[in-house]
């Protein structure tokens, strides 16, 4: 391995850098930079001629590297020596530029001092005009704005200071608590967010106005609790107590307090939980506000059947509907239909969103219903059915196990029973007699066999066309001549009524009915039950107002009964 000699590496250095005048090259680019500096030339090209320097240093590099290609060692002291000319030369270079830079540095430094002495007034007073502006815009911008506080994103108001909301929110969530029983909690980092707003001509709240925004609100957060039936979510209310309290009250409302019951087991026939609920603070309920809505938040359909009596007002009345109500439940009715025993109605009712079951060990009376028996009898026109004799219900005493739905008997069990009265039989004979034909006969038979209470004539300023014939409510009203059925059911002021077209100029009419036993087209005979006495229409009392027509013209029906 070759040996390098550093004594020959040093003194071949020496001699480059103490080389003859005569073999001394012509200035170089480094004389030339220094002489541009020195005379001001500009910056480009002076960047110019700082490229050309490192050229040259390499063009030299390498033209001393390719005389020493002529034997290896040579060479390599000759690169080794132009190595340390080359790094003395960019060091030059680098000294060069850091003074050159430090000079033009100053030499601007300088420069600006002297226009700012010699503009120094105008200068002061541009800084002081300034300084006034932005101290004036600073503080008109101050005065202008204010913050927009909100709550959960919705806008409130706007303040002067954000302290004016958050040192009152404490009170805020005291009062809340205090006045609605729930634990009110408002959060300043999250539940509440302040805007910059330029207030100019706007309301800025006051700590009384702040205080009245928030409580007002109902949209702030509450912690309540929540009652649960099987899961779902029934109502919520301030606290666990008030929770228990409102369930307690349901439960109660069922409970019957006769010495003679015997309770095994109160409770819900659902799953009902009580759970902490945070919610906005219009959800909260007070407490019989819950208790309300449990005992007739429900709604269901019911069918109600028509018995002897009915009238569609008189349904409403029973039901707690309009009369509007029960016909967009039943669309099939109007004011003119005729009612039937029997028939049925839709309605909705409501109902408790809880279902209270109580079994209970109960004693008490129980009704023993009496049998109807049917004899035949030729005292009647066939087809005719009259009550003889009168049931009677008996009564026995009970004691049984009750299972009780809202206070509904659901399951019975009874334990004992022991018969206090036997009931009474009733007797209906079934009429055997052939009827008579059912033309009109031209003579009429007092539908009611009673005495005429209000005449045919004027009455009270009005014509009265018919009689009065006055009797408890559901005594029968005959036929007074046989004839067709022209109209059974509701007839305005006249209210239930019955016509019948006798066929022979004659029109007989049956008003303020209770109810009726015919229907239209039927062909009644003389004597057969048709209706039965009432109060409906435009009536002061049960009674049965009868009118005769003859071809067509109200006549005293006076003169014919």
């Amino acid at each position: 391995m070759a040996k390098f000699n550093l004594e020959k590496i040093r003194e071949k250095v020496s001699q480059k850098r103490n080389r003859r005048p005569d073999e001394q090259k012509k200035p170089g680019l480094i004389s030339q930079m220094k002489q541009l500096a020195s005379d001001k030339k500009g910056a480009q090209e002076y960047i110019f001629l700082l490229a050309a320097a490192v050229i040259d240093a390499g063009d030299e590099i390498l033209d001393e590297m390719g005389e020493m290609g002529e034997d290896g060692s040579k060479f390599i002291f000759e690169v080794c020596a132009d190595l340390v000319i080359a790094a003395d030369k960019i060091l030059d270079i680098v000294d060069w530029i850091l003074m050159k830079t430090v000079v033009l540095v100053f030499r601007q430094i300088h420069d600006v001092r002297m226009k700012l002495q010699e503009n120094r007034r105008e200068l002061t007073q541009l800084g002081l005009i300034g300084l006034l502006s932005a101290t004036l815009i600073i503080g008109l911008y101050s005065w202008v704005t204010d913050y927009e506080y909100s709550y959960n994103g919705r806008k409130l108001g706007i303040v002067r200071d954000q302290q004016d909301v958050l040192e009152i929110l404490e009170l805020v969530s005291e009062e809340l608590t205090q006045e609605y029983g729930s634990n009110i909690v408002i959060d300043p980092e999250n539940d509440i967010t302040f805007t910059p707003v330029i207030s100019y001509g706007k309301e800025i709240d006051d700590a009384d106005t702040v205080l009245r925004r928030f409580t007002y609100m109902g949209d702030i957060q509450a912690e309540g609790y929540a009652i649960y039936a099987d899961g779902e979510l029934i109502s919520i209310v301030e606290s666990e107590k008030v929770a228990q309290e409102v369930l307690d009250k349901v439960l109660n409302y069922y409970l019957d307090d006769d010495d003679d019951v015997e309770y095994e087991y109160v409770g819900f026939a659902e799953n009902i939980e009580i759970k902490a609920y945070s919610t906005a603070l219009a959800n909260v309920t007070s407490k019989n506000s819950a208790y309300n809505k449990i005992k007739n938040g429900g709604q269901q359909e019911v069918t109600y059947e028509v018995v002897s009596g009915d009238t569609l007002s008189g349904i409403c009345s029973k039901l707690g509907v309009s009369m509007k109500e029960l016909m967009s439940m039943n669309p099939e009715l109007d004011e003119d239909t005729t009612l039937h025993i029997g028939d049925k109605f839709v309605v909705t009712e409501e109902v408790p969103l809880l279902t209270v079951e109580t079994v209970e060990v109960s004693t008490y009376a129980q009704k023993i219903k009496y049998e109807t028996e049917y004899v035949e009898s030729n005292a009647y026109y066939e087809g005719d059915k009259v009550v003889t004799r009168a049931g009677k219900n008996g009564k026995a005493r009970v004691t049984a196990r009750l299972t009780k739905h809202n206070g509904k008997v659901v399951e019975r069990d009874v334990l004992s029973k022991k018969v206090i009265t036997e009931p009474v039989n009733e007797i209906i004979a079934k009429g055997t007699k052939i009827k008579p034909p059912t033309a009109g006969t031209g003579s009429f038979m007092r539908p009611v066999n009673v005495g005429v209470y209000s005449g045919y004539g004027w009455r009270w300023g009005r014509m009265h066309y018919g009689i009065d014939l006055s009797t408890s409510v559901g005594t029968p009203i005959y036929a007074a001549d046989g004839g067709v059925v022209t109209m059974a059911g509701w007839n305005g002021a006249y209210g239930i009524c019955v016509k019948i077209n006798h066929e022979n100029g004659f029109e007989t009419l049956y008003a303020h009915c209770n109810s009726v036993n015919v229907s239209v087209g039927a062909r009644v005979f003389k004597g057969q039950r048709i209706a039965s006495v009432g109060n409906t229409g435009r009536s002061t009392g049960p009674h049965c107002h009868f009118e005769i027509k003859h071809n067509g013209v109200n006549v005293n029906p006076s003169a014919y009964v």
